[in-house]
């Protein structure tokens, strides 16, 4: 049931999140000796947890030739088959030339590709600046090397840490070399210094110069503190759940409060105005608060900036800074036709966060439907599905 909805008839489409699922041993193919036997241990190894061997079992005899039927199957629903709860047999998860063969039969013209989990739990939170950096280039040349079946389709996302600047403008010139397409960072300060700080400036110069965008995904930040979910009562989840970033339902609300604090940081010290061309993503992050983060960050501006002599510095509000280089994915559960009324028709971009289940069995159909109830112009549908996407990016 891969059936083109009215919007995406003769309209080209871009789909904004998607991931890979990494397999066990998948960092340690392309790390270095020394990172490799540095890594932290994974938070979380599938591999492990008895009620899923045959889950694992299932994707590994499919990824073998061994069941045609289960692979049709797939391929004749992408978003809705219930085997694609199955992370590692999903159609294209695994296998590059799947993936490549995925978007012919969605419809999509290119596709943002996101790693999973890999780095929150193996290199990123490393005390030690050789696993921090190394891990990186591991993943990055890992996440360059699933995409290189199609680089102009498949777009590579990669990690930059910056947790020290020098190293870090190192990594970002090694990664953009490299072939990657974007740069995922977290939100939070490092090392006492806001996401502002001017020794970053040079980082910024380097990926506007070229035109690898900054993105922000769900983990990329501080989510509700564990003291706040230590009720006394031992939480319990399905056995059978393989995705673990959205398990929390607490964390849910609260997902964008560190990219609030990231953007009024970026806004404010002037990182937009002195690098216009810098564009950022917001991924899997949801949109229902777009509007009153932009309403807010106008309002600290009108009222904080009669005292802030920085702000003044600033050559417009800072919602239309937002508006000029901030793009941002509504999750396909929220209602898209009331955030665009908010934001505006220059922000958000169709995704599809393939093949995470809580992307949805009908992410075409759940986007048109909500944006044919604001009764959506041609323009802003174009926008939607394709030239927002394309601004990021950097697509002429």
């Amino acid at each position: 049931m891969n059936q083109p909805t009215a919007h995406c008839a003769n309209r080209t489409v871009h789909d904004a999140d998607s991931h890979i699922t990494e397999y066990d041993g998948w960092m340690e193919d392309y790390a270095s000796e020394y990172v490799r036997d540095n890594l932290d241990k994974p938070f979380l190894k599938i591999e492990d947890i008895p009620e899923l061997k045959p889950v694992i079992a299932q994707a590994q005899n499919r990824l073998a030739g061994k069941d045609p039927d289960l692979t049709n199957l797939l391929k004749s629903d992408l978003y809705g088959s219930p085997g694609k709860r199955n992370l590692m047999a999903a159609y294209g998860a695994v296998n590059s030339e799947e993936r490549r063969d995925s978007l012919d039969i969605a419809g999509i013209s290119s596709q943002l590709v996101f790693p999973g989990l890999v780095f929150a739990s193996r290199f990123a939170g490393s005390q030690d600046p050789r696993v921090v950096y190394g891990g990186s280039e591991a993943m990055n040349r890992a996440m360059v090397d699933f995409c290189a079946v199609d680089n102009a389709r498949l777009l590579s996302v990669g990690y930059l840490s910056l947790k020290d600047p020098d190293m870090a403008l190192e990594s970002a010139r090694q990664a953009i070399s490299m072939g990657v397409k974007s740069l995922w960072m977290r939100s939070d300060a490092f090392e006492g210094r806001a996401p502002s700080h001017i020794a970053y400036d040079p980082i910024w110069a380097l990926m506007e110069e070229a035109r690898v965008p900054i993105v922000l995904h769900i983990g990329s930040g501080a989510r509700m503190p564990e003291e706040y979910k230590n009720t006394g009562v031992k939480r319990m989840l399905d056995p059978r759940s393989m995705n673990v970033e959205t398990t929390s339902p607490k964390d849910l609300p609260v997902l964008h409060h560190s990219i609030e604090r990231w953007l009024t940081c970026m806004i404010y010290d002037g990182v937009l105005e002195r690098f216009p061309n810098l564009k950022i993503g917001l991924i899997e992050l949801g949109a229902n608060w777009l509007p009153a983060c932009m309403q807010n960050l106008d309002l600290g501006v009108s009222e904080l900036g009669k005292f802030d002599l920085g702000l003044k510095n600033l050559s417009m509000k800072p919602s239309d800074y937002m508006k000029r280089q901030v793009r941002a994915t509504p999750l396909h559960v929220e209602d898209t036709g009331w955030i665009l009324r908010g934001v505006g028709k220059d922000m958000l971009m169709f995704n599809t966060d393939y093949p995470h289940p809580e992307g949805g069995s009908n992410p075409f159909g759940d986007f048109e439907r909500s944006l044919d109830g604001v009764q959506a112009s041609p323009e802003e549908l174009d926008n939607f599905y394709a030239n927002n996407f394309e601004d990021l990016m950097g697509i002429t």
